[in-house]
Parts: C-alpha cells; sequence; structure tokens
C-alpha cells in the first residue's frame, strides 16, 4: 500500500470539514448581525410611552391614545389605538404595525411586526397572545406614506 494514498482520503475529509465549518461560522455570524442591527444599521429605539388613555404624541402635532379591551392576563387581549390629526380629526391614513412579546425573555416569544387591523370605528386593533406570566411589552411602529413617524413601547406585567 502506498503510503501517498493512505493519507489521500483523511486530508480530503479534513478539507471538506475545516471548508464547512468556515461557511457555517459565516453564515451564523450573519444572522446574528441581522438579529442585533434589526437587518441594516442599528436596532430601532422605541420610547417608553405614557400610560394607557393618555396622550401620546406622535410628531407634528398628531397623537395617539392607547388601551387594552379588558386588563391584560393570560388569553388573548386587544390593543387599541386611536390616532388623531392635527386637527383633532381621526386619522385612518396610517400603517400601524406591533410586535408583542416578553423582554425578559427576548427572542423566545416575540411575534415580529403585526399589522394592527383598521376598524369600521376607525380605531387600529392588535391582538395580544399572552401565554405566560411575567413582563410583556409591545412596541409600536407608525408609518405615514410609507415612513417611519413613531415608535413607541408599552410595558406591562401579567
Amino acid at each position: 500500500m502506498n503510503i501517498g494514498n493512505t493519507l489521500t482520503i483523511p486530508l480530503i475529509l479534513l478539507a471538506l470539514a475545516l471548508s464547512c465549518s468556515t461557511l457555517h461560522a459565516a453564515s451564523s455570524e450573519k444572522h446574528q448581525m441581522k438579529a442585533v442591527a434589526g437587518g441594516a444599521g442599528q436596532a430601532p429605539v422605541f420610547a417608553a410611552m405614557p400610560g394607557t388613555g393618555k396622550k401620546v404624541p406622535i410628531g407634528n402635532g398628531a397623537y395617539l391614545i392607547y388601551g387594552f379591551d379588558k386588563k391584560p392576563k393570560m388569553g388573548t387581549i386587544i390593543m387599541k389605538i386611536e390616532a388623531y390629526a392635527t386637527d383633532g380629526k381621526r386619522d385612518t391614513s396610517l400603517e400601524v404595525l406591533g410586535d408583542s412579546g416578553m423582554p425578559s425573555m427576548r427572542g423566545a416569544h416575540e411575534t415580529g411586526d403585526l399589522p394592527f387591523k383598521l376598524s369600521k370605528k376607525g380605531d387600529y386593533l392588535l391582538p395580544v397572545n399572552i401565554v405566560m406570566p411575567g413582563d410583556w411589552e409591545v412596541r409600536i411602529t407608525i408609518k405615514k406614506d410609507g415612513k417611519v413617524i413613531f415608535r413607541g413601547s408599552h410595558k406591562f406585567d401579567v
């Protein structure tokens, strides 16, 4: 048996293993960068909103008032947002997105951005599924004409 043939197969396997692990590491690093940076650049900042039922300024004199259909508890609750333009009239021209989850278990229960549904009354509605007791947060993104005009966060305990 030739020594060259004996070493050839293990060397080929070693080369394959090294190239696969390098590819995996590069892929994993890209995924982690996207997760931390929110896909591109820095992660967006969500300002803490005042309590439910209070006016929350969203820019240029416009504001929103938010709340829930019932006290947050296990199960599904509905977050409701009423948006008002500078003239005090309801604004139903917005794109409102919500992402709910548990800050203490980031990544475990996040829904990702889901669109609020616009009701016939002009309320923006989002079901929020509370799957376990603990700290919860709903992060809201509001867009007008495709441009982000507001980001806010409401934290609560169940």
